[in-house]
């Protein structure tokens, strides 16, 4: 009985903690509600702008599973037509068969960025509006051994590498939300949407050995085309349209340096994967 009445009052003890320690905390919490609105009406506009600048890498590797088959493929149908071409022009009146590749895919590109974020509710605000300017670089790459086979029974076997250059100048809106605002170190989290025209170019080169009836012939070849006038080309099934669109979902952290100075890292979806730094001011 007396075992049941110490656990009883170490209970109530305990309930008793908790809402003193309850009550301590939203009264707090009441304080800084009511603290702040006037904070932000002295400040005016200072706190709510800040200006940035940034660089990141940016990578597609991890998607590739997405489109590499239909990208080599194309690469490869591509590549072995202008071996036969070429085979052709140097004097061998040849029909081609078939070809087989080896191609792998790789991709590798930037990010660089100017970035103004407006703060509505003021200096500890945890949601900010963000309008930037991004010039990124992405090239996305196929590379390997192209073999081409002739009717005649001769046959090339090229080194080819496939290159698919893009540098759209994105103007992106993002939003973020600060998780612990007035913390020296934060995480966030971005959510954004962006758009540029589409420009680029498509380009390839090979050489390797042509095998023939008489011995052997080396042979080499290169081009360089915009992206439209390869989506023009009769030969290859692609549509592309004349405006990227970008998908930004970012976690990141920032740490503020000195007074209103702040460094920002940060890694998640840009068209792709990215991981990105940068450094800002706010006012």
């Amino acid at each position: 009985m007396k075992q049941m009445r110490r656990k009883k009052s170490f209970f109530v003890f305990v309930v008793l903690i908790v809402f003193v320690l309850t009550q301590s905390v939203l009264s707090q919490q009441k304080e800084q509600e009511e603290e702040l609105p006037q904070l932000v009406f002295d400040d005016g506009i200072a706190g709510k702008l800040e200006m940035e600048v940034h660089y990141g890498y940016w990578t597609l590797d991890v998607f590739k599973g997405l489109f590499e088959d239909d990208l080599i493929r194309e690469f490869a149908d591509v590549i072995a037509d202008e071996i036969r071409i070429e085979v052709k022009n140097s004097g061998h009146n040849v029909v081609k068969v078939s070809h087989d590749h080896n191609l792998v895919f790789g991709s590798s590109g930037s990010v660089f960025g100017f970035e103004l974020r407006f703060y509505p509710g003021g200096r500890y605000s945890s949601f900010s509006l963000g309008v930037s300017i991004e010039k990124t670089h992405m090239e996305a790459i196929a590379e390997g051994p192209v073999n081409v086979q002739f009717s005649d029974g001769s046959s090339a076997e090229m080194d080819a590498v496939g290159v698919v250059e893009l540098n759209p100048l994105f103007t992106n809106l993002s939003f973020r939300w600060d998780i612990k605002p007035d913390w020296v170190v934060t995480p966030y989290f971005v959510l954004g949407l962006g758009v540029a025209a589409l420009n680029g170019e498509v380009s390839y080169h090979y050489n390797g050995t042509y095998y023939w009836a008489k011995g052997t012939e080396y042979h080499e070849g290169k081009d360089v085309r915009d992206i439209k006038e390869v989506e023009e080309e009769p030969e290859i099934d692609i549509n592309l349209p004349n405006i990227l669109p970008l998908l930004q979902i970012n976690i990141g952290v920032r740490a503020e340096v000195i007074p209103h100075l702040h460094l920002r890292a940060e890694a998640g979806i840009w068209d792709g994967i990215i991981l990105r730094a940068g450094i800002a001011y706010k006012f």
